[in-house]
């Protein structure tokens, strides 16, 4: 993936014509071709060639290196969470994001607007990264443990071997691993909070639904457990730390929205008040996850707060910004 910061010197220009300037040797037909099949997005959502770009916007490129260099890619990478220059390849982006790795494990710090799998798209996901990053040609194949969405950054837990994904999905199933967000929520919250409630996916549009009462088995329901600790607030905003008793899909998302603070920047699960505040994508980073004792002693991984969550801590005048 490869990630283009828009300027202010750039403000006004089309999707189109920074593809064209970005892929000099890429037919327009080809960059058509390539919006459609969101092989380019913006802020990590489809858009069209005649879409006016902001600065401040990100255009990502979901292309392999060998696309991007054949068709003249030659801009600076930006790293997505931090928007500094790099020049250097995909292999070279991942190294530099691995928070730990030995032969069983690697622990990544996944950027905002990377999938962690393959989707229909076929564009270059976490988990293809990893298996070029290992070179893994055996039965065994590294793999991701854990997702996160495409616009939450954060910790992704990986194993390496047979060992470490047996033991790494064996204590996620049993919920042994405690794992920890920092989100920004709309509205102000006073006290912390111990959330208990009943979930459910619907595969139509890829949405949970919440419900306080348990519908019954039958309704394909499951219970989900959400603690939300308040580190500061302010009228408009709550900056919070947020625990993942159980592991559900789109589980603080929905949760938070559901009680009537959904995460800011959230356009599946928030609502319109909450969007009239500036975000490019929810603001939402796992942060910290605690291993169990089985798993290297006990270690804590953790993840720094992204430049993006802490422009707009600062923006709004909170204290707090890690």
């Amino acid at each position: 993936m490869k990630e283009i910061g828009i300027t202010h010197q750039e403000e006004g220009i089309t999707v189109l014509k920074i593809a064209s300037k970005i892929l000099p040797d890429a037919p327009r037909s080809l960059i058509y071709k390539f919006i459609r099949n969101k092989n380019i997005e913006v802020n990590g959502a489809r858009c069209k060639s005649g879409d006016v770009l902001k600065a401040g916007d990100k255009v990502l490129f979901f292309l392999s290196d060998e696309t991007y260099e054949k068709l003249g890619g030659s801009r600076l990478i930006r790293d997505p969470s931090e928007g500094d220059p790099q020049g250097s390849p995909d292999d070279d982006f991942f190294k530099s994001r691995i928070l730990y790795e030995d032969d069983d494990y690697l622990f990544f710090d996944k950027p905002p607007y990377l999938r962690s799998q393959r989707d229909a798209s076929g564009r270059l996901s976490l988990n293809d990264m990893l298996l070029k990053h290992c070179g893994a040609s055996g039965p065994v194949k590294p793999s991701i443990c854990n997702r996160l969405d495409v616009n939450t950054s954060g910790i992704v837990l990986c194993g390496r071997s047979k060992t470490g994904l047996d033991r790494l999905n064996n204590a996620i199933k049993e919920h042994r691993i405690r794992k920890f967000y920092r989100a920004l929520l709309f509205g102000r919250i006073d006290n912390d909070l111990h959330l208990t409630a009943y979930i459910s996916q619907s595969d139509k549009d890829n949405k949970v639904s919440i419900s306080d009462r348990y519908p019954g088995k039958n309704d394909g329901y499951r219970e989900c457990i959400t603690d939300i600790r308040v580190i500061e607030a302010t009228d408009d905003i709550t900056y919070a730390e947020i625990q993942l008793v159980t592991g559900r899909k789109h589980q603080i998302r929905a949760h938070t929205a559901h009680i009537g603070h959904p995460v800011i920047g959230d356009i599946k699960y928030g609502d319109k008040k909450s969007r009239d505040i500036p975000a490019k994508r929810q603001m939402l980073h796992a942060s910290r996850v605690e291993l169990p004792d089985d798993i290297l002693n006990g270690m804590t991984v953790c993840s720094a707060i992204p430049q993006d969550i802490k422009e707009l801590l600062l923006r709004y005048g909170f204290k707090e910004t890690s």
